[in-house]
C-alpha cells in the first residue's frame, strides 16, 4: 500500500477541494481538464513513460469527450492536445536525461516520404487548398503517433503494460458488445441488409461493428501471445479469458471483413507458434460456422445473387468500380486529398459514399504517387517487424512482438473491406501497436534506453 505523507495528504485533500469549487462554479467539464492537466503533470513527474497508458485508453477518453461531457469544442481537438501534451513530455525527458536521444526506427524514412508525397500533392493537386489541408491532417496526423510512443516508452516493462492495458480494454469493450448482442440492443445504422434476419450487431461504444471488429482483429492475436508469453498462472488465465471475450464480441459484431481479418491473422500467429495446429484450427472453425446458423447464414449469403446484384447496384462492389472510374481521370496525382470515398469528402459532399476500401479511397484521392509511398510504408513495417521477430532471442518479448505483428496484418486484410484507416481510434491504436513493435524490437531493461537501429 503506498503511504502518503503529512503534507501530501493535505495538498491531495486542497486539490480536491479547489476541483470541487471549480465544478460547482464554472461546470464539471472545466473541472475534468483540470484533472487530466493534473494527472498528466504528475505522470511527468514520477515516469515520463506513464503517459503513453493515456494515449492507450483513447477510445474511453474520446467517448467521454464526446458523450459524457458533451463538448462540441473538447471533441475535436481533445487528442491534438494530447499529442502536443505528450510531446512536451518527450522534450522534458530529452532535457532532463541526459542520455536520452531520438530514437531511430526503420519507419522513420518512410513515413517522412509519405506525408513529403501528401504535402507535393496538397500544393500542386489540390482544387481547393482547405479540403486538402484537411484531407491531409486526416491521412498522416494519426501516423504521428508512431512516433510518442516509440520516443516515450523505453523498457520492456512499460511496452508490457501497455500491451496489458490495450487488451483489457479491448475485453471491456467486448463484454459490453456481447450484452448488446444478447439483449439484442437496437443498432443506430442501417447496418444489415433487408433480406438477412440479423436482428441486432454489436458496436459498444465505438459506435460501429465494423470497426469495433477491427479494434478486436487487432487485440485478439495480442491476447493470444499474453496467454503464450505469461508464466503466472493468474495472469495466463486472464489472457485466455481476454481472447475468449474478444472472440465472442467479434462474432456479435457480424461483421465479415473483421472475420476474414481475424481468421487470418490467427493462422498467421499458428503460423509462427505451431504450424500444426492450423489443420486443427481450420477444422474447429469449419465445424463451428456450420452449426452456428447467424455466421453460416451471413457469409453464405455473399455469394447469393441477390447479394451480388445489390452490391453491384450500390454495395461495396457499385463503390469499389465507381473509385477505380474516377481514379482514372488522374491515375498518376490522384483527385486531390479529401476529395473523394472518405470522411472529409462526404462531409463537403464530394464524393456520396465512403469507399468500403481504404487502398482504393487512397488511389482516388492521391493516385500511384500517394498509393506508392503508402504501400511502400506499409511494406517496410511489415519487413522490419518480421525481421525484428525471426531475428529476436529474447523469447518472451518474440511472443509479445508476434502478437502486434498478426492483429496488424488483419486490420491491413479489414482495410480491403473498410475505410478503417478513416476511423482515428483505429489508425492511432494500429500505430502505436507498431511503436510498441519497434520497442519490444531493441528495448532493454529499466534505467536504460536503446536507440534503435536497422
Amino acid at each position: 500500500m503506498i503511504m502518503l505523507k503529512t503534507h501530501n495528504k493535505i495538498l491531495l485533500c486542497l486539490s480536491g477541494v479547489l476541483i470541487g469549487g471549480v465544478a460547482a462554479v464554472f461546470g464539471i467539464r472545466l473541472a475534468l481538464m483540470i484533472v487530466f492537466i493534473l494527472l498528466l503533470g504528475i505522470l511527468i513527474l514520477a515516469d515520463y513513460q506513464r503517459s503513453v497508458y493515456i494515449l492507450a485508453l483513447y477510445v474511453l477518453i474520446d467517448y467521454v469527450v464526446r458523450h459524457l461531457l458533451g463538448s462540441a469544442l473538447l471533441s475535436g481537438i481533445w487528442d491534438e492536445l494530447l499529442f502536443i501534451g505528450l510531446l512536451f513530455i518527450w522534450i522534458y525527458k530529452l532535457i532532463q536525461h541526459k542520455k536520452a536521444k531520438y530514437k531511430w526506427t526503420p519507419l522513420d524514412l518512410p513515413i517522412a516520404l509519405f506525408i513529403l508525397v501528401g504535402i507535393v500533392l496538397m500544393l500542386f493537386k489540390s482544387p481547393n487548398l482547405l479540403i486538402a489541408i484537411e484531407g491531409l491532417r486526416a491521412v498522416v496526423q494519426y501516423i504521428l503517433w508512431y512516433y510518442i510512443a516509440v520516443q516515450l516508452v523505453d523498457t520492456t516493462e512499460t511496452a508490457i503494460k501497455v500491451y496489458w492495458i490495450l487488451v483489457l480494454l479491448g475485453s471491456l469493450l467486448g463484454l459490453h458488445g456481447i450484452y448488446q448482442y444478447i439483449m439484442k440492443v437496437p443498432m443506430p445504422g442501417n447496418w444489415v441488409d433487408s433480406a438477412e434476419n440479423i436482428r441486432t450487431r454489436a458496436f459498444s461504444i465505438v459506435g460501429s461493428p465494423n470497426i469495433l471488429g477491427s479494434l478486436l482483429v487487432l487485440l485478439i492475436p495480442m491476447s493470444l501471445a499474453l496467454f503464450v508469453f505469461e508464466k503466472n498462472k493468474l495472469r495466463k488465465l486472464v489472457a485466455l479469458g481476454t481472447a475468449v471475450i474478444m472472440s465472442g464480441a467479434l462474432f456479435a459484431t457480424m461483421s465479415r471483413g473483421a472475420w476474414v481479418g481475424a481468421a487470418l491473422a490467427v493462422i498467421l500467429f499458428l503460423l509462427f507458434k505451431n504450424r500444426k495446429l492450423i489443420f486443427p484450427a481450420l477444422v474447429l472453425g469449419s465445424i463451428f460456422i456450420f452449426f452456428v446458423p447467424s455466421i453460416s447464414e451471413r457469409l453464405s449469403y455473399m455469394f447469393t445473387d441477390e447479394y451480388l446484384f445489390k452490391s453491384s447496384e450500390g454495395g461495396r462492389i457499385y463503390r469499389w468500380l465507381t473509385g477505380i472510374e474516377a481514379w482514372s481521370e488522374s491515375k498518376w496525382l490522384g483527385l486531390g486529398l479529401g476529395r473523394y470515398g472518405g470522411a472529409v469528402a462526404t462531409n463537403h459532399n464530394l464524393s456520396p459514399f465512403y469507399m468500403d476500401n481504404y487502398y482504393i479511397k487512397t488511389l482516388a484521392e492521391m493516385g500511384l504517387v500517394g498509393l506508392g509511398a503508402f504501400l511502400l510504408l506499409l511494406w517496410q513495417l511489415l519487413k522490419s517487424s518480421y525481421h525484428a521477430i525471426v531475428y529476436q532471442t529474447n523469447l518472451y518479448k518474440k511472443e509479445l512482438m508476434i502478437g502486434l505483428f498478426c492483429g496488424m496484418i488483419g486490420v491491413l486484410v479489414q482495410n480491403f473491406f473498410e475505410n478503417i484507416f478513416e476511423v482515428p481510434m483505429m489508425v492511432t491504436y494500429f500505430w502505436i501497436c507498431a511503436g510498441l513493435l519497434m520497442v519490444l524490437r531493441n528495448s532493454m531493461d529499466k534505467r536504460n534506453t536503446v536507440i534503435l537501429e536497422e
